[in-house]
């Protein structure tokens, strides 16, 4: 289950996390390094906001889901550190989950370095423990801004992820596209994950719009569609190759200058079960 910034309901014991953490942090970098240029098209006719730019900031989240069929209840709680330095923005987080039974810890850090302008790369290494998570997990992506005004961009990323039980593994690339409008953003991407053992494909695809700004008030909603792999159930079971669908809405109020209110819902269904969830956390904003 992802609950911090932004982000999808995610229901896979280990392949599906692994997407999950990459779309999340692609997301952010790449909306991090675009608002660093100047040059990107203003956020929203709602009145100007005049504060000083953010320097670092400061995430905490709490989240709680729960499923049909008899499966439980999934609780999360992460804490997400950014700061901006003369190379990049650097992105700590720490993610604690508990569903099916299970429960873990996982940490990563990341970079996201303009080389120009127009273009810029991510780089980031995690790792955890317990089923729900990868051992080791390295990604690497780099973008491309381009238009008038930059107002477009295009990424392409890449992953490896080992696992915490011997033999699993997941690799895939996922290609992404971002338009920033007058008051909205526009994404989305297709991903490709080959995970083992068995080297089972499992393609998805996600589209999200953020409307507002964080200057005051946004509007964030998620889809995704996906063909899943692997699933390990506290049974002992497994489940191979299978479609889901989610969504999920998140909401985020400025309360003051230097914090923020962010409310999700999440919802999410494949054959054999679904889950709705909620997460609620609190930004603060250093400048």
């Amino acid at each position: 289950m992802n609950l911090p910034t932004a982000h999808a309901l995610r229901r896979r014991l280990f392949s599906r996390v692994n997407g999950a953490l990459l779309g999340a942090g692609l997301v952010l970098a790449a909306s991090a390094a675009a608002q660093e240029n100047p040059s990107a098209p203003p956020q929203g006719n709602l009145p100007v906001v005049v504060m000083p730019p953010e320097k670092s900031a400061i995430e905490l989240m709490t989240g709680y889901g729960s499923y049909n069929a008899g499966y439980g209840v999934a609780r999360a709680y992460s804490l997400r550190g950014i700061q901006v330095t003369d190379f990049g923005v650097l992105q700590e987080e720490i993610i604690r989950q508990s569903r099916f039974g299970y429960s873990g810890s996982y940490g990563d850090i990341s970079l996201t370095h303009n080389l120009s302008p127009s273009n810029y790369v991510v780089v980031g290494v995690g790792g955890g423990g317990s089923l729900l998570f990868p051992e080791a997990r390295v990604d690497l992506a780099g973008y491309h801004k381009f238009g008038a005004q930059r107002q477009y961009v295009i990424g392409l990323g890449t992953y490896f992820a080992e696992g915490n039980q011997s033999g699993r593994s997941d690799k895939g690339l996922m290609l992404e596209g971002i338009y920033y409008g007058d008051g909205f953003v526009l994404e989305g991407g297709v991903r490709g994950n080959v995970a083992n053992p068995g080297a089972a494909f499992g393609p998805s695809e996600f589209l999200a719009a953020t409307f507002g700004s964080d200057d005051r008030h946004a509007l964030v909603v998620r889809v995704e569609h996906a063909k899943e792999t692997y699933q390990v159930l506290t049974t002992g079971t497994q489940k191979v190759d299978y479609m889901s669908n989610s969504v999920s809405v998140q909401w985020h109020q400025r309360i003051t200058r230097d914090s923020m209110l962010i409310v999700g819902l999440g919802y999410y269904k494949n054959p054999s079960y679904s889950s709705r969830s909620i997460n609620i956390g609190w930004r603060w904003s250093f400048r």
